[in-house]
């Protein structure tokens, strides 16, 4: 069970509130490494996410660590997952810039958390 705050007015913060398992599944790992074999050059191979939670989790992860494995590159943009190609530089560029966005705005609030826990503490 996983801590959120609860917005119903009843429940103090901190209430557990059940989640919906995302997991992964024997069935869910083995779906997303067919999907991710299925992963081709070009916005018109792409492979479109999963509708099944699990399955879609263990896809992202695949994707995802191809990525940081320097072996590989896949992106979605809207079309599904693909390795760009040649006519695919503007939805490269997209995808890179939409990447460091969300880096520098998780820096952005790491700075800000630190300033007021050094405000309060220390």
């Amino acid at each position: 069970m996983i801590l959120k705050k609860n917005k119903k007015k009843d429940a103090p913060c901190g209430t557990p509130i059940p989640q919906q398992d995302y997991g992964t599944t024997p069935e869910a790992k083995s779906e997303a490494e067919i999907l991710f074999d299925k992963i081709g050059e070009g916005a018109a191979h792409a492979v479109k996410r999963p509708k099944d939670p699990k399955t879609d989790r263990q896809l992202r992860k695949l994707v995802a660590d191809a990525n940081g494995s320097g072996n590989d590159c896949i992106i979605n943009v809207g079309f599904g997952y693909y390795r760009p190609g040649d006519d695919d530089s503007f939805e490269f560029e997209l995808y890179i810039a939409g990447e460091r966005s969300r880096a520098k705005e998780i820096l952005r609030k790491c700075r800000r958390m630190e300033e007021v826990y050094d405000r309060r503490y220390q």
